[in-house]
């Protein structure tokens, strides 16, 4: 069933209210995970409030967190989250690495003592409409077996890059170093689906199409040791350059965990393109380059040549004019957290 974005957005602000968020960060998050659907990215969507709703309850995520500052120079800062939900330290420290990048031209932000972190691009886009250039990378709980293990050791640690083009969509990289995000293997285990062999491993290390079991086993990297490599340095980024937690010490998000703190790393810096050249001329010669670019030759079989960001651009329009799908297990979980914390789904 289709549903209008507002609706989900203000189911979602209410339960947040529910569980004692000040409203500001309840408009955040509800924001985060309506726009995630909205882009298309179902797995760090409205199918997660009950995630962020267990671990707000269960004490691994603070409603209310107090950011404390623990070192602060020109172009850089470290903060520590004090466990709250990643979208919103996330919302803050892109504004302080803007606030930083305009004054020296770069700034960079790391975090500790945070959360899951969503979708990285509702983060960079930030630095976009402001016309600089936002980078975000993150480590995860982890899912990932390193090339040629078999144990889950690191995270999938997604990066995300917005690039202001000029229009109200920037140009957007937002990926995970996994080969697919464990959100779609836990979809697939949820309506008792196969997913191709080469998504993940079982507990032994051997590939299979089981759903079940590849969420005993482990997740597996893109582009295999190079994906390895590049969530490798992106851990040392977000959670040991930061002081935050990192490869098996980062607690679970999802399932949740609530035996230890998730204490996950983020590293978000701005650029400021004036410092380099006039934000025209960056547009004008970004604008020659993707031309270049979508009129190539095409592939047989190939109608039209994307950048970064088209699919996601074409998604959010479709999706804000006809509504959200959201499936019916979705929804009764959706329903169930409702009546849980006293609020109606209508």
């Amino acid at each position: 069933m289709n549903y209008k974005w507002d609706f989900l957005y203000e189911y979602c602000k209410r339960i947040f209210l529910k569980v004692e968020v000040p409203e500001e960060q309840a408009e955040i998050m509800s924001l985060a995970l309506v726009e995630s659907d909205l882009l298309g990215v179902k797995t760090h969507g409205i199918s997660r409030l009950n995630f962020y709703v267990d671990h707000l309850l269960n004490g691994t995520i603070n409603p209310a967190p107090q950011f404390r500052t623990l070192s602060d120079f020109a172009s850089i800062k470290l903060i520590d989250a004090d466990r709250s939900m990643g979208p919103v330290i996330a919302d803050f420290a892109m504004k302080e690495a803007v606030s930083k990048a305009k004054e020296t031209g770069v700034g960079v932000v790391c975090v500790r003592n945070s959360s899951h972190m969503g979708t990285l691009s509702i983060t960079t886009k930030k630095a976009a409409k402001e016309g600089l250039i936002g980078l975000a990378i993150t480590n995860t709980s982890p899912i990932m077996a390193p090339w040629g293990g078999a144990e889950p050791t690191l995270g999938n640690n997604p990066i995300s890059i917005a690039i202001p083009n000029g229009n109200p969509f920037p140009y957007v990289l937002d990926m995970a170093l996994s080969i697919t995000a464990r959100g779609n293997i836990i979809l697939a285990a949820r309506d008792g689906k196969e997913i191709p062999i080469d998504w993940a491993v079982d507990a032994d290390g051997k590939p299979t199409t089981n759903a079940a079991d590849a969420l005993k086993g482990a997740v597996l990297p893109l582009a295999q040791h190079k994906g390895y490599a590049l969530a490798f340095m992106f851990d040392v980024l977000s959670g040991v350059l930061s002081g935050a937690a990192y490869g098996k010490n980062v607690g679970s998000f999802v399932p949740p965990d609530f035996s230890k703190p998730l204490n996950m790393g983020h590293f978000i810096m701005a650029i400021d393109i004036e410092k380099f050249t006039s934000i025209n001329e960056f547009i004008n010669r970004l604008k020659d380059y993707v031309s270049q670019i979508k009129s190539s030759k095409k592939a047989v079989g190939c109608e039209s040549i994307l950048v970064p960001g088209d699919i996601e651009e074409k998604r959010y329009i479709e999706n804000k004019a006809k509504g959200i799908v959201l499936g019916d297990e979705t929804v009764r979980v959706l329903i169930e957290l409702g009546e849980k914390v006293g609020v109606s789904f209508n």
